[in-house]
């Protein structure tokens, strides 16, 4: 049976069982903190409220959803509650913690209030206008939407959705196979883990900047001012990058280009107008074995060679034996769907005066997202 309750002030609400399984989390709120945390002793989820301020916070249980709802009541129209916040926005505060299954699906949905989550195992949605988000030990797919609060992410597993518009995005240390960026003017930098990788980036002025143990990469970038720089190799302004032994660079002149190298583990596809995008080759840390012909040689990964690390040799006859750590190289080698949240409009596509590059042709151009991208509603699956 249905169950709800409204609280305006602290309170402890358990709901669920092994019967009914929490298998849903959605939590919405203005001001205040959310801190999700994960448990694997129970089926049941816990509700800590510490503090109030303004509506009565809402929640609710069916049997298999859990809902934190603040400054919406069931006979208020969305319209209405909107005007009412824009109004009384400074005086709607909570302070919230819940503890969740691991195997919950959770949404969470703040205006201004910092949102920490940790140790899901069924994927993440995470939306924000101004307020901070902290998000480490996700698996599965994570969804991060933000106007203008900083992200911090670290340890996920699985495909991401990173959509800004003014707000820094950083991923450290994340397993990603597939990860698809739209931002304005946020900034937006992925560490990354794995070796196979596919990136789709649509960018307006913000930098997207990319790091991985990849094996070779296959990159098409369009860009109208802003540089694209592939493991040290540039293309800007259509002029073709340096490429290293058994690279290949093509493009027609203008503002798109291709750049290819080794094995292409790495596949990325960005639109910029003035952001720069950068791709870095990083080191491969899994316990399990690398990419072939990983790590690459060189003084740094072998072991030094000299009398501090080698016990003095018997004289011999002949020539002296050469080096036997060998030379190292002088240049290393080189979506579930959200429809919540919006597309922003990219404006007319090709060098047609609109200044916004069209993607090659010769690639899916993904997500495109213009100047005037603002979410229309948030995600609450």
């Amino acid at each position: 049976m249905p169950e709800q309750w409204l609280v305006d002030g602290p309170r402890v609400i358990d709901v669920g069982s092994e019967r009914d399984r929490v298998e849903k989390v959605v939590v919405a709120i203005i001001g205040g903190t959310v801190d999700v945390v994960t448990h694997d002793d129970s089926f049941g989820a816990r509700v800590e409220v510490s503090s109030v301020e303004g509506l009565p916070l809402r929640v609710s249980w069916d049997g298999r959803t859990l809902k934190v709802m603040h400054g919406k009541d069931a006979q208020t129209s969305v319209l209405d509650t909107l005007r009412r916040l824009v109004e009384r926005v400074d005086g709607q505060r909570v302070e919230v913690s819940l503890s969740v299954p691991a195997s919950a699906h959770v949404t969470l949905a703040t205006v201004s209030a910092p949102i920490v989550a940790n140790g899901l195992r069924r994927g993440l949605t995470a939306n924000t206008v101004s307020g901070e988000m902290t998000i480490s030990d996700v698996h599965g797919s994570t969804i991060v939407n933000t106007v203008s609060g900083s992200t911090e992410c670290a340890d996920l597993v699985g495909e991401v959705k990173l959509n800004s518009v003014s707000g820094a995005i950083t991923v450290q240390g994340s397993d990603i196979p597939k990860a698809r960026i739209n931002t304005v003017s946020g900034e937006i930098a992925l560490d990354l883990v794995n070796t196979h990788v596919d990136v789709q980036s649509n960018s307006v002025s913000g930098d997207v900047t990319i790091r991985a143990p990849f094996s070779g990469y296959a990159v098409t970038a369009s860009s109208a001012t802003g540089q694209v720089i592939v493991d040290g190799q540039s293309l800007r302004g259509g002029k073709r990058g340096r490429m290293p032994s058994g690279g290949t660079a093509d493009g027609a002149p203008g503002q798109s280009g291709t750049l290819r190298s080794g094995a292409e583990s790495l596949r990325l596809r960005a639109n910029s107008v003035s952001g720069d995008v950068i791709l870095l080759q990083g080191r491969h840390t899994g316990a399990g074995p690398g990419p072939q012909g990983w790590p690459p040689e060189g003084p740094q990964d072998a072991p030094p060679d000299g009398p501090q690390d080698a016990p003095p040799k018997e004289p011999q006859d002949g020539p002296p034996e050469g080096p036997t750590g060998g030379p190292g190289p002088s240049d290393w080698p080189d979506e579930p769907d959200d429809p919540d949240w919006p597309e922003g409009p990219n404006g007319p596509e090709g060098p047609d005066g609109s200044g916004v590059p069209a993607a090659p042709q010769d690639s899916p151009s993904g997500d495109h997202l213009g100047a005037a991208a603002v979410p229309e509603g948030w995600d609450h699956r």
